[in-house]
């Protein structure tokens, strides 16, 4: 029979916890990172997004870490805008959806975009003046941002009466962008944060 024998001071086991405790917390970011990308994954070639928004894709990236891409995006989408009009703010994504926000989900599930996957996340919420809507008023672009990328998008009016909210793709003329995109006029309004 073999006897180990080990001092251990106060110190080495306070590094040792210390070493367990870090153990632990990379595992856990880890699997919340983990987490954080699989719900990214339709942004980043994954998977083929649906409708209107796919086609976008073709022409220009979801990428959104600079204004410049931001905009190119909406250009792509038939949409010209004011980049000196850009407001950002941080939302979070609801973890349970109202009747109004899950009509907002199912517009921009049509665009190929899956917010149900970004319940209970922070986003960043661009919003940007659109400067080419044929009829007047104050008509907003929107877009979802989160890490980087595209997660959903609309054309909205900011009128109390009469307001909607619409695809990115869908053109109140019935025109499509240039890249040929289907108009599906949807009149729900998203509930704001």
């Amino acid at each position: 029979m073999f006897i180990f024998t080990a001092k251990l001071n106060k110190r080495k086991a306070l590094l040792g916890i210390a070493a367990a405790a870090a153990l632990a917390l990379t595992a856990g970011v880890a699997v919340r990172l983990a987490g954080d990308v699989a719900a990214m994954e339709p942004w980043n070639g994954s998977e083929q997004a649906a409708g209107s928004a796919e086609q976008a894709e073709e022409t220009v990236s979801t990428m959104a870490l600079t204004n410049e891409e931001r905009i190119a995006y909406l250009e792509a989408c038939g949409w010209e805008v004011d980049e000196n009009s850009c407001v950002i703010q941080e939302v979070i994504i609801p973890s349970d959806f109202d009747e109004t926000y899950q009509s907002y989900a199912d517009l921009q599930a049509r665009q190929g975009f899956d917010l149900e996957r970004l319940k209970g996340k922070r986003v960043k919420q661009i919003t940007y003046t659109v400067t080419n809507y044929p009829e007047e008023g104050d008509i907003i672009a929107e877009l979802l941002v989160y890490r980087g990328n595209i997660v959903a998008g609309d054309i909205c009016s900011m009128q109390t009466d009469g307001g909607f909210t619409r695809g990115l793709m869908d053109h109140p003329d019935g025109e499509a962008a240039a890249d040929g995109a289907a108009s599906t006029n949807d009149d729900s309004t998203a509930a704001e944060e």
